[in-house]
């Protein structure tokens, strides 16, 4: 879903919270000939991390910036066996640019001191990281008006 473009940074928020459709997705991306890629990327429940961490930490070839959210519970409890942390460091192993940053209000914050103008800003996950995505654009048109 398409949520906006300012400063020439198209948003973009996909459902995508498995490894094969992260690939799909990015893969799809990499197509629009965009100068960068972020991937703002919210893993969905804990098991589910755990499980796939292997799989997710292969899965952003095609991105060239990922920043890792908290996991998002859904039903579950963390029991500290898996954390977002974890997989950004997995991610990096692999030679991707990737890190992990715990809150919304931060992400945003980065974003709007890193991205640039015709970068893709790919928000991924089933859970509300749709909501980091309208914040840097509400952000970023305030920043407009101010």
């Amino acid at each position: 879903e398409l949520k906006g473009i300012e400063d020439n940074i198209k948003v973009v928020d996909d459902y995508a919270h498995h490894p094969s459709e992260i690939k799909a997705t990015l893969k799809a991306a990499r197509g629009g000939n965009y100068p960068r890629i972020w991937t703002v990327f919210q893993p969905h429940t804990y098991t589910r991390t755990k499980l796939l961490l292997d799989e997710f930490s292969e899965a952003f070839k095609d991105a060239d910036k990922v920043i890792i959210a908290d996991i998002y519970s859904a039903r579950e409890k963390d029991t500290g066996e898996i954390h977002s942390s974890t997989l950004a460091e997995k991610i990096r192993a692999n030679g991707q640019d990737a890190i992990y940053l715990p809150d919304f209000e931060g992400i945003v914050e980065y974003l709007k001191e890193n991205a640039s103008s015709g970068d893709l800003i790919l928000t991924m996950g089933a859970g509300d990281i749709y909501r980091v995505g309208e914040m840097f654009l509400k952000d970023k048109q305030i920043a407009a008006v101010s």
